[in-house]
């Protein structure tokens, strides 16, 4: 009935496969676990290989990292079963019910089920921009979320049919940090049913803040190289919204301005001790905004 895929590179997956492999138990479905190491090195290996052990449980090694999409879409066509359930490494789910909160929807008219984000108090300076950022933009109630079903797709969490997963995949063309936001487009322009729940998982993996803010400059960089291509015609992202905005009202030129002479104190203060997120967007459509003027 159900798949469960990881992908995992450098973390300790084994606590998260024993909490999911006592919940299939749990429900009494049929269920398998595939586990992927990406190139992980020998000490990771060695703590997740008794995966194995564990009934319906499998922990495969691939030598060479292959990045995020090829790792998943492996893992696609290795499971069995008509539904797949794809979890990040760096997660723990948050509910006791979390795999009956996703079996509920197996049998409805859902194509693609996203359970959501939620964060543990952090108090360290040096995480404290990915943990204020989590909060504020990834942990949405459902009811919200499902408003703007194409929104904030958080691939760390969802369940999708199989298929429906292959198809649109195959069709992915970047391994770049972001291409959640291909995959966002690819649901809307499919019109894929899609639909969000409250399961969360918590999210443990924090980055440090100057790793997440160069990973939201790859993301500008990718959202910049999809819209000067004109692929993203349907979309509900909130930056591309934002940039349309100050284009109609002819401010780029200002924003821009203000962007290049305060850019090295934004980045100072967007990664420092106390982060303001909303610095953060501002950097962001500001970068974009230099991005398409030298197009």
């Amino acid at each position: 009935m159900l798949s469960i895929l990881i992908p995992t590179y450098n973390y300790n997956i084994y606590d998260l496969v024993l909490d999911l492999h006592n919940k299939c138990l749990k429900e009494r479905i049929n269920f398998e676990i595939i586990c992927l190491e990406d190139g992980s090195n020998s000490t990771f290996i060695n703590l997740n290989k008794k995966i194995n052990k564990l009934s319906n449980c499998q922990h495969i090694i691939n030598p060479n990292n292959s990045g995020r999409i090829l790792t998943r879409l492996k893992l696609a066509n290795l499971a069995k079963y008509d539904w797949l359930l794809y979890l990040d490494a760096d997660v723990f789910p948050k509910s006791n019910d979390f795999i009956l909160n996703y079996l509920q929807h197996i049998n409805t008219n859902s194509e693609a089920v996203f359970g959501g984000f939620a964060y543990q108090k952090d108090t360290k300076n040096k995480t404290s921009l990915r943990y204020l950022y989590g909060k504020k933009y990834e942990q949405v109630n459902a009811d919200i979320r499902n408003k703007t079903p194409y929104k904030i797709i958080i691939s760390a969490n969802f369940l999708i049919k199989k298929a429906l997963y292959l198809s649109i995949t195959k069709q992915f063309k970047t391994t770049s940090y972001g291409a959640d936001l291909i995959f966002a487009t690819h649901l809307m322009q499919h019109k894929v049913n899609v639909h969000h729940i409250n399961n969360e998982v918590y999210h443990l993996g924090l980055e440090d803040n100057i790793v997440f803010f160069n990973k939201q400059k790859e993301a500008v960089n990718l959202l910049h190289h999809l819209n000067s291509q004109n692929k993203l015609i349907t979309h509900q992202n909130s930056l591309l919204k934002a940039y349309k905005l100050v284009k109609k009202y002819r401010l780029e030129h200002l924003y821009l301005f203000l962007f290049k002479r305060f850019e090295p104190t934004l980045q100072r203060l967007i990664v420092g001790a106390s982060p303001k997120t909303k610095l953060l967007q501002f950097y962001k459509l500001g970068y974009f905004i230099s991005l398409q003027q030298t197009r």
